[in-house]
């Protein structure tokens, strides 16, 4: 996040940086007066946008709405661009007329990549565990094999969301949680 989003979030002036992400800074320079680019904001300047959050609350929360709906639409296409792909899926499955490679290709392709990551895993554990003269890896070798297991690991991460559950569902039940234990832990003064 931006630091000047994050300066005006801890100064109280959430609606504020709300605009300033929607419109842009530029928006808050017009209005104010104060350029959100400076390194901190002085006591002026949070008075200023304190002041113009006061008196412009009624258009601010306009644009949190606009922003929310846009948000919203956003989710929508993605929904249903997911749903759109599984539908498509689901119709090859179940047609009389598709080839069979046509139903097979895709949880074969699932299944190879998952297998292959095992595999490398495995190779790539046996290989750095070699020591010294035996040939261990060097810096620059690590670094590859980090960045080749990061890759496997997101592909391996990304099948197994897509056959057995929802990331973005999870996403949503996680932030659920961190809300309802941020407002259980805030209300009772721990």
């Amino acid at each position: 996040m931006a630091p000047f989003i994050m300066a005006l979030l801890s100064s109280g002036l959430r609606l504020v940086a709300n605009a300033a992400l929607v419109k842009g800074k530029d928006f808050i320079k017009e209005k104010t007066g104060v350029d959100l680019d400076q390194a901190a904001l002085s006591e002026a300047d949070q008075l200023k946008l304190r002041q113009f959050q006061a008196e412009h609350e009624e258009e601010l929360l306009r644009l949190q709405l606009e922003d929310n709906k846009l948000a919203f639409e956003e989710t929508k296409a993605y929904l249903a661009d997911v749903a759109d792909a599984r539908k498509n899926q689901a119709a090859i499955l179940m047609s009389a007329d598709a080839p069979w490679y046509a139903k097979a290709i895709q949880p074969a392709l699932a299944a190879f990549v998952v297998s292959a990551a095992v595999v490398l895993f495995w190779l790539f554990f046996l290989w750095a565990g070699k020591s010294g003269a035996e040939g261990g890896l060097n810096p620059t070798q690590k670094d590859i094999v980090l960045y080749i297991l990061g890759v496997l690991s997101a592909a391996v991460t990304q099948i197994l969301g897509y056959y057995f559950g929802s990331s973005k569902g999870s996403a949503e039940k996680s932030k659920q949680i961190d809300v309802a234990l941020a407002q259980k832990g805030g209300g009772d003064g721990k």
